[in-house]
Parts: C-alpha cells; structure tokens; sequence
C-alpha cells in the first residue's frame, strides 16, 4: 500500500462476515434503513453504529451481539507511511500478541487518536458482558512474571527521563488540567513506542513497556475525564497488551480497577463486579495492598448500586477497602499509585455508604448509612490535600449527598453551591456529571424547595459556561 489512494478495508472480518451471509453494501443498509455511505464507514474504522443499531446488524450478520463486538474491535488497518507504520482504529482483545505486533498496535492506535476528530472518537463503542470480562480474566491467567535479573543491563540517564514526563502527566492530571493536555501525553506514548520499534535491549524494552502501559492508562483516564468512554476503554485495553510484556502484574490489576470505575460509572455493575474479581485475583499474595484496597472500594460501590439485596456485601467490601489501606499504608507505594491515601480509601468507603443510604426503603436503615457516610466525608475533606482541585469538588459533592440523605434540603443545595464554585475554571466531564446527577436526585426529593430551586439555577448558569452543547433538564414545577 504504497499509493496515498490506495485506502484498504480497516474492519476485515466486519466486511467478510458481510459478504459471507450475501449482502452487498447497499443491501444491508437498505435492510438498516441507512445510507450506503454509513455502512462504509463503519468498514473503514471512522464511526462505530449506535447501540440501538447493533441488535439488527448481528440480526441481518448472523452473528450474536459478542461476536458483532469482537468483529468491530477487530485491528484495522489504512494506509502506511513508506516506513511500515499503520495507524489502527481499535485495539485487539487477544492478549497472545507478538511484542512486534503489541508495539505496531500501540504506536498505530496513538498515531490514530493524535489525527482524529473529537467527533469520530467519541463514536468508539463500549465492550460490554463476556466480551470484555472473557479477555481480561484470559489477561490475568497468562500474563507471566517478570525475570529477577534481567538478561541485559538497563540505561536509565535514557529511560528514567521518559518516566519523569508521566510524574509530570499525573500531576497535571491531578491538578484538573489533564483532560486539556491528554493529546500531549498521546505523543509520548507515540514516541515511547517509536522508540520500542528499535528493539533495544531486552530489560529496555520490558522497562518501556512498562511506562508505555503507564502512559496508555494515563491517556484512557484522561480520555474518560473528557467523556470519550469509548476511546478510554481502548487505552485500557492498550495498557494491558504493554503490562504483558513488562510483565507488570500489579499495574495491570491498577487498570483493570480503571476498566472497572468505568463499567460503574455506565452502570455495568455485574461487569465491574467481575473484572475486579479478575484483577483481585491477578494480585501476588503479598505486596499490592494499595491496588487492592482500591479494587475493594470499586467493588463496594458496584454491589450498592445494586440495591439493598446486595447491601451486605457492599459494607463487606467498603470495610475491608479501608481496612486494607491501614494494612498496607507503611508500605512504600510506587508512583502510579502516589494518589492513594488514606482520604481516597475513605472517599471509596463514603461513596458506597452515600449509595446505600438514598436507596435504603428503611429510613432507620438510611439514616444509619448516612451517620456512616459523614463519618467518612468529613475525614475524607479534612485529610485531602490541596493539589487535588478536582477531588475536592468530589468531596463537597458527596456531603451534599449526604445532607440529603439526612433529610436537609437547604444545607444539601448549600453544599452543592460550594462544589459549583470550585468547579468554576476547571473542565472535566466526570465533574459535569456528578453535578447533573446530584442535581436530579435534590430536585426528584425536593422539587418545591427554594433553595434547591436557586442551586438548580446556578448550575444552569455553571453549564452554559463550561458545556454548552449539554442541557440540563428543565423540571415542570406547580
């Protein structure tokens, strides 16, 4: 594919499933009910259909909704450069991939993301059910250890420079401006696997592995704080091909607790449920308390989600998260894991004890969780510390939840005025959300209340400045 014209099929196994039951292009979309040219789109990798499309594409394909997933996910291809580099549209769920292969999908789905429109990777879709869970629970039986000694020396005036750049990445991600520099990060990685493609030394390469798997998480948290779920499912996914052949066992359980928050944040929650399984028991059996508390915290808030029938397993595991952390506090915690602390462990706890209160049909039972839930906020505000402008938002947002689990309407909008306040100058869509959802839950209790009417109006004004493409739901008042 030398030709700049020559553009090859990026889907193959979509396009040959197609052919394979008989349909020509404009068939199957006269069968949809769209354009010829969306169908070819879908084959060339630019947009993905809609969830709603999928049931009658897998209908019309003769294919379960798994298989039309792992048909879509499938690497695709477009025109190289001249020097062997492709850019890829999606990421492989085989994690039995060549190091050779694993650096070609890396620096082809970075290239992808740097020359992509908002638009296009914000269409990515979600993996969901045994389509993900499958893969990753294979990830978690194969992926072998790390050698004691390396076979060749590591030179790390080169590799120790590439791993200060992504301290400085999270930092700026902590500080609330991750999701305005993720394309900088983006690069990095692109250039990390650039350099992998020389095949250095073998301990170089296991160790740039590592900071790309570092760097693809990074990228995927980022693209989530963006509300590109899609896209930072496939960074995920990316991170775990590299944890592979680093053989960074712990790291990966750290990503598949991301892929875990995301699946929640969905309200995938008997996903979360198992690949936090999955990753728990990836863990060594010693060390890693820091990731395992964490996962603990994911858990917890999925089972609350649930409902009450799931209630004592989601005290289970919001106890052991905090309980874990106080085992594994004292020891040294890698950089990648710097912003667990004591505040974060408890924050999980508060988040699960928050969900469970506004759900509980008892209000005995409610009130209890909400006593539990202020215990752990008020730690969580008092022990956080400053940098973390967008944690602390979080924090004001769940003693809002709180008050209003309690009852108190007025001092819950008081508390919502103050997280909006904070959230003034900082872009990040998990941030929107949470407001939006608070402000549904106040409004669906207290819709007559002045105060809560007052806060609903200031997060109107808040959204038109910071999101205005989103609408907030306007409610019908008496």
């Amino acid at each position: 594919m030398k030709g700049g014209s020559d553009v090859a099929l990026k889907r193959l196994r979509f396009v040959q499933r197609r052919r394979t039951v008989g349909y020509t292009q404009d068939e199957l979309a006269a069968r949809l009910g769209v354009e010829r040219t969306t169908v070819g789109r879908w084959e060339a990798g630019d947009t993905e259909p809609q969830p709603w499309q999928r049931p009658r594409i897998a209908e019309f394909l003769k294919v379960t909704l798994d298989e039309l997933d792992e048909l879509l996910v499938a690497v695709t291809v477009v025109p190289d450069r001249g020097d062997g580099f492709t850019l890829v549209s999606s990421v492989p769920v085989d994690f039995s991939l060549s190091p050779s292969h694993t650096v070609q999908v890396m620096e082809g789905f970075s290239g992808h993301d740097l020359i992509s429109r908002r638009q296009v990777l914000a269409e990515m879709a979600l993996l969901t059910g045994p389509a993900l869970v499958r893969p990753v629970r294979q990830w978690v039986a194969d992926v072998p250890p790390i050698p004691l000694q390396p076979p060749y020396p590591v030179e790390p005036d080169e590799i120790e420079e590439v791993a200060r750049a992504v301290q400085l990445f999270r930092r700026w991600d902590d500080s609330g401006a991750g999701g305005l520099r993720r394309k900088a990060v983006v690069g990095q990685l692109n250039a990390v696997t650039e350099t992998l493609r020389e095949q250095p030394p073998l301990a170089v390469q296991r160790r740039l592995f590592g900071i790309g798997a570092e760097l693809a998480q990074l990228s995927g948290w980022m693209a989530y704080e963006q509300g590109l779920y899609g896209l930072a499912q496939r960074y995920y996914l990316l991170a775990l091909h590299a944890c592979r052949e680093a053989g960074a066992t712990p790291f990966g359980a750290r990503v598949i607790s991301c892929m875990a928050k995301l699946a929640n944040a969905l309200g995938n929650y008997d996903d979360s449920l198992e690949l936090v399984r999955a990753a728990l028991c990836g863990l060594p059996r010693s060390g890693g308390e820091m990731v395992r508390s964490e996962l603990l915290g994911v858990e917890s808030r999925a089972y609350a989600e649930l409902g009450s029938r799931e209630s004592a397993n989601a005290i289970r595991a919001a106890e052991a998260c905090v309980e874990v952390y106080g085992e594994g506090a004292a020891e040294p915690a890698p950089d990648w894991m710097y912003y667990f602390d004591a505040a974060e462990a408890d924050c999980l706890a508060a988040n699960t004890y928050i969900e469970l209160a506004l759900k509980a049909d008892d209000p005995g039972r409610a009130q209890r969780h909400a006593a539990r839930a202020e215990q752990y906020t008020l730690r969580v505000r008092a022990g956080r510390p400053e940098p973390y402008a967008r944690s602390r938002i979080f924090d004001e947002i769940h003693l809002a939840k709180v008050r209003l689990a309690q009852g108190e309407p007025g001092e819950s909008a008081a508390v919502g005025m103050r997280s909006v306040e904070l959230a003034e100058g900082l872009r990040s869509a998990s941030v929107l959300k949470w407001l939006v959802r608070f402000d549904a839950e106040l409004d669906a209790r207290h819709p007559r209340h002045p105060d809560v009417r007052q806060f609903h109006g200031r997060l109107l004004d808040y959204l038109r400045k910071a999101s205005p493409q989103r609408e907030l739901h306007e409610p019908q008042r008496d």
